[in-house]
C-alpha cells in the first residue's frame, strides 16, 4: 500500500466540517408516501425520521445523508428521489460513481 504524501494529506476533507464537505439529500414525495417507515429502517445514516406518519430527514448536523440511495428501491410507494449525493471540496481522490441511480438492488 502506498504511503500518502504530506500534501495529499493536507487537502483530504474533513467530514464534520460544513465547509469542506456537504452531505447528500433526499426529497421525499408526500402524496405518495405511506408513512410505512421502511426507508427510515433501512437508512444506514439514520437521516431519516418518520413523524405523524410522515418521513422527513433529519435537521443539518444530525445523522446526515451519504446519498447511498438505499431509500429509494425498498419504498413500496416509490416516494423517494436522491437529489444530491455527497460532495467534498479539496483534492478528494475518489472512484467516480456516475449519475445518481438505484442502488445494487433493483426490482
Amino acid at each position: 500500500m502506498k504511503k500518502i504524501s504530506f500534501s495529499d494529506w493536507w487537502t483530504i476533507p474533513l467530514y464534520n466540517d460544513p465547509a469542506q464537505a456537504s452531505p447528500g439529500q433526499v426529497e421525499v414525495d408526500p402524496e405518495k408516501c405511506t408513512g410505512c417507515g421502511i426507508c427510515v429502517k433501512a437508512c444506514p445514516a439514520d437521516a431519516l425520521v418518520l413523524e405523524d406518519k410522515q418521513v422527513r430527514m433529519q435537521p443539518a448536523g444530525i445523522n446526515e445523508c451519504m446519498g447511498c440511495g438505499d431509500c429509494m428501491p425498498i419504498c413500496p410507494a416509490g416516494a423517494m428521489t436522491l437529489v444530491k449525493g455527497n460532495e467534498f471540496t479539496g483534492y478528494y481522490k475518489t472512484i467516480d460513481r456516475g449519475g445518481l441511480e438505484f442502488p445494487r438492488l433493483s426490482f
